[in-house]
C-alpha cells in the first residue's frame, strides 16, 4: 500500500503518476476495456481531491459505465462509482442530480450487499450531506442514524468512522 498522500504536491504526483499508468493499460488493453474501471475510479478521485470536478465527473462516469459493462448496472462497483460520482455532483452544485446519484448508489447496495454492509452506511452517509444542503433536516437525520447504526454493528461504537457519524449527528440535532 502507498504512503498516504498528506499535501497538494503529493495528489498531483500521484495523479501523473495514475495517468501515465492508464495511458499505458489502455495502449495494452484498449480504451474500453473494462479492467480499466478501478484506475478510472482512482483517477476520478484524485481529480475530485484537486477540486478538478469536471474532469473528477467525467472519469467517474468513464469508470460506471466501464464496471456496467462488465458487471451489469446494479453490481456494488457500479454503486462504488455512483458513490463517488453523487460526491463530486455535491461539491459542484448540483443538488438534485447528486441526490438522484446517491440515492441510486444507496439502493444498489442495498439490493445487492444486505442491510448491515459498511458501504451501506456510506452511501446513507454521503446522501444526508446532500439532504442537508437541499434543506431537508429530518431526512438527513434519518439518513445519518440509519448509517450510525450500520457502523455501530458492523464496526464498532469505538471505530473512527462510526465516531465520525455520531458527531456529524449530533451537530444536526
Amino acid at each position: 500500500m502507498p504512503p498516504p498522500i498528506t499535501s497538494l504536491a503529493d495528489l498531483r504526483a500521484a495523479r501523473a503518476d495514475l495517468e501515465r499508468r492508464l495511458e499505458e493499460r489502455q495502449r495494452d488493453l484498449g480504451p474500453d476495456d473494462p479492467a480499466l474501471a478501478d484506475d478510472l475510479r482512482d483517477l476520478g478521485r484524485l481529480a475530485h481531491e484537486l477540486r478538478d470536478l469536471n474532469d473528477a465527473a467525467a472519469l467517474l462516469e468513464r469508470a460506471r459505465a466501464l464496471h456496467s459493462e462488465a458487471f451489469g448496472d446494479n453490481h456494488p462497483e457500479v454503486a462504488t462509482d455512483l458513490n463517488h460520482l453523487g460526491l463530486v455532483l455535491h461539491d459542484a452544485g448540483d443538488m438534485e442530480v447528486a441526490h438522484a446519484v446517491l440515492e441510486r448508489a444507496l439502493a444498489l447496495d442495498e439490493q445487492a450487499l444486505g442491510p448491515d454492509h459498511p458501504n451501506i452506511g456510506r452511501d446513507a452517509n454521503n446522501l444526508a450531506g446532500v439532504l442537508r444542503d437541499l434543506g431537508d433536516a429530518y431526512g438527513a437525520r434519518v439518513a445519518l442514524q440509519y448509517a450510525l447504526d450500520i457502523y455501530t454493528r458492523t464496526l464498532g461504537p469505538e471505530h473512527s468512522t462510526t465516531r465520525a457519524v455520531a458527531k456529524n449527528l449530533e451537530g444536526m440535532c
